[in-house]
């Protein structure tokens, strides 16, 4: 019985002693091993590239002898297309003129918004819910806009949710029409209309094409033809002096381009041409908007990574359109994948990989690279297990993890492979992790 006793009892602290060894071990590996290993994490890069750029189009300067002879009013806004004819200004003899017309256009949206909520056509079938429901959307839109910043479409959600709140006064009975305001406003625009007078002059189209009131002087310098002849210290003496209008275009009222699309030149800082016939996003600091655009070159100065990159787009807005020199930002296509120091990979029969821990073991894996930054790879997330695993244990230098100093694999260089890819320069990222999403810059890591 005692001889029982003494057998578990020794059994048991066998068991305890090995348990504690092993958690020993582990502790002691994980101590000594923290700053020479990194876990393999999941990492979304969003690389782009910022650079001041000059838009090049083919550009045809309108003039009018007519320009000092009153105060000029334009009918189309910047980037409108035009017609053959179609009218771009009235010049007129006083402001008041341009003012007045501006206030029965007004007045007539209202008319019109007044006479549509009492035509019993609309208001017998309108339901005071439903419309009050719409109400409460344009309400919100409009709060929308006006907190970005969206002045016209503030203006037009006002005048949706007016219309909207006139509709629900009748149907609901709060009103039963609106004849005094209509017979009211139709009177102040009978008087605005008296005083109108025809304009001194007005200006049209020669041809069809794209309008901009902005004109700067480069219009006949900067040409798509001669787009490969810009040299650096063009491209900066425009950038430094981006208006260089004189007394020639003082009779200026802007400039029309037969094309919709428009090239753009800048200079960057960037080693290769990696993503030449890439489609990118591009954004202009001064504008919200994003739009497609195709690297078309990136030509080497011979100056250290210098370059001169070339892009292309067929999309226009009014910002694009009256624009010759912007700070531009192009983005590059999100990558995701497990991400591993570029400091850790080596060669083993030819294939890239990392050293893992396994245990206390080194187990060599294979990487998938699906993108190359400055200090790092991304490898694809796969459940293979021959690749690098997510969670797996990377050990940053293999020499200094194995016991008798002996290297355990050829190194990179040793292969005559330099991983090292040059990416885009001045890049930010948006890094997602398994702790979440941080704003970060690449070469920072």
């Amino acid at each position: 019985m005692t001889y029982n006793r003494i057998r578990d009892a020794l059994l048991m602290a066998l068991i305890f002693l090995c348990v504690f060894a092993l958690i020993g071990s582990q502790i002691y590996i994980r101590l000594n091993g923290s700053e020479n290993t990194q876990d393999a994490v999941l990492y979304t890069c969003k690389e782009s590239l910022g650079f001041t750029g000059v838009f090049v189009r083919d550009e045809t300067v309108i003039y009018s002898d007519y320009v000092g002879s009153g105060v000029m009013s334009y009918s189309v806004s910047d980037g409108s297309r035009l017609s053959k004819d179609s009218v771009i200004a009235r010049i007129y003899d006083s402001y008041s003129q341009i003012y007045n017309r501006y206030r029965i256009e007004r007045l007539d949206e209202e008319l019109e918004n007044l006479e549509h909520a009492q035509d019993h056509g609309v208001t017998d079938y309108a339901q005071p819910e439903f419309i009050s429901n719409q109400i409460a959307e344009s309400y919100k839109n409009l709060l929308l806009n006006l907190t970005e910043g969206d002045l016209g479409s503030v203006y037009d959600d006002s005048l949706d949710m007016l219309r909207l709140m006139n509709v629900y006064n009748v149907a609901s009975n709060v009103e039963s029409e609106y004849n005094e305001r209509i017979a009211y406003l139709q009177q102040q625009r009978d008087v605005l209309s008296a005083s109108l007078t025809e304009p001194v002059a007005t200006i049209s189209s020669y041809d069809t094409g794209y309008f901009t009131s902005v004109v700067d002087g480069y219009e006949n310098r900067l040409r798509l033809d001669r787009i490969s002849e810009l040299t650096v210290e063009d491209i900066n003496e425009i950038i430094a002096k981006p208006d260089i209008t004189t007394e020639s275009e003082r009779n200026a009222i802007g400039k029309v381009f037969k094309e919709y699309s428009w090239k753009m030149v800048g200079v960057i800082d960037v080693a290769n041409r990696y993503f030449v016939n890439e489609t990118l996003l591009f954004s202009m600091d001064s504008s919200e908007n994003y739009h497609t655009v195709t690297v078309e070159s990136i030509t080497p100065t011979g100056n250290g990574n210098e370059a001169i990159i070339v892009i292309s787009c067929d999309e226009l807005d009014s910002e694009l359109a009256g624009t010759r020199v912007a700070d531009v930002e192009l983005t590059f296509e999100e990558k995701t994948g497990i991400r591993a120091p570029r400091s850790a990979i080596r060669f083993l029969n030819g294939e890239k990989g990392v050293y893992v821990m396994v245990g206390e073991k080194l187990e060599f894996k294979k990487l998938d690279v699906i993108y190359e930054g400055d200090d790092y790879v991304l490898s694809v997330n796969t459940a293979d297990s021959e690749y690098l695993n997510l969670y797996d244990r990377i050990v940053i230098d293999p020499i200094s993890s194995v016991s008798d100093g002996t290297e355990p694999s050829v190194t990179e260089d040793q292969q005559g492979d330099n991983a090292a890819t040059t990416t885009v320069t001045q890049a930010s990222a948006s890094v997602s992790t398994s702790e979440g999403t941080a704003e970060a810059d690449p070469e920072a890591e």
